[in-house]
């Protein structure tokens, strides 16, 4: 299984200092599937696609967070024929959505929202991390190509604003 992370802020500069953020933010990775073949071609079972089964991290989760949400937006559709990811963590591969299309029109968005997602913000009001973890893709089937923009609300469970 190969771990590739592709990890940015939300303006795209260097992640900042977490006791520089606000208590409120939201971390992006847009990942492109020909560069995760191409840049992690020593990480993954073949040269030419992602393998069905293989997972990929893509952001990483602060230590004393709460992720409130991952919304999954399709940015260029993949032209595979079938091409769906489960979107999780190191304890629920599917945790945060399953069975996400990413064939489906370009800027279509999915969240954690049916009761199959265990950390549905409906039922289970998100996920606390103590621990760091990261937010990792499952690829359900080959995939060749196709960009996807994944999106974590959180909020700093240690932020204290001084009156």
């Amino acid at each position: 299984m190969g771990d590739y992370k592709y990890t940015r802020t939300s303006n795209g500069n260097a992640a900042a200092a977490w006791s520089d953020r606000q208590p409120f933010f939201r971390l992006d990775a847009l990942v492109n599937v020909a560069t995760v073949i191409t840049d992690g071609s020593g990480t993954l079972a073949s040269t030419t696609k992602i393998t069905a089964t293989e997972s990929i991290a893509v952001l990483d989760i602060p230590a004393n967070s709460w992720v409130i949400n991952v919304i999954t937006r399709i940015i260029t559709a993949s032209t595979d024929g079938t091409a769906t990811v489960d979107i999780g963590d190191d304890s629920d591969v599917e945790g945060w959505d399953a069975a996400v299309d990413i064939t489906a029109t370009a800027g279509t968005n999915s969240w954690s929202n049916n009761a199959d997602d265990a950390y549905n913000l409906q039922l289970a009001s998100g996920k606390v991390y103590t621990d760091a973890d990261t937010l990792d893709v499952l690829f359900n089937n080959d995939t060749t190509n196709g960009i996807i923009l994944f999106q974590m609300v959180i909020m700093e469970l240690a932020y204290i604003d001084d009156p």
